[in-house]
């Protein structure tokens, strides 16, 4: 998935489930992503993507294994499964 954007519920995703400071630099090192206007982080080079998959599919199994009601849950939940699939 070398090459694509980080979408933005799936940077939320990452960013609940490794908080301080677990993410690497270079999807962090863009700054708030709270703005409508943030620029995409781009997974570039093959290195990153496999990387960035790894944690996703952590983030993944960490969110399944809260049953709770939560909207955001599901929402974070689902951006990990479709970017897996």
């Amino acid at each position: 998935m070398a090459g694509r954007a980080v979408p933005a519920a799936l940077y939320a995703a990452l960013q609940v489930c490794f908080p301080c400071g677990g993410l690497p630099e270079w999807l962090t090192a863009a700054g708030p992503r709270c703005a409508t206007g943030a620029a995409q982080i781009l997974i570039e080079g093959d290195g990153r993507a496999e990387e960035f998959a790894g944690l996703v599919a952590l983030a993944w199994w960490e969110l399944l294994q809260d049953p709770g009601d939560d909207p955001f849950t599901d929402l974070f939940t689902r951006a990990c499964a479709n970017y897996l699939s």
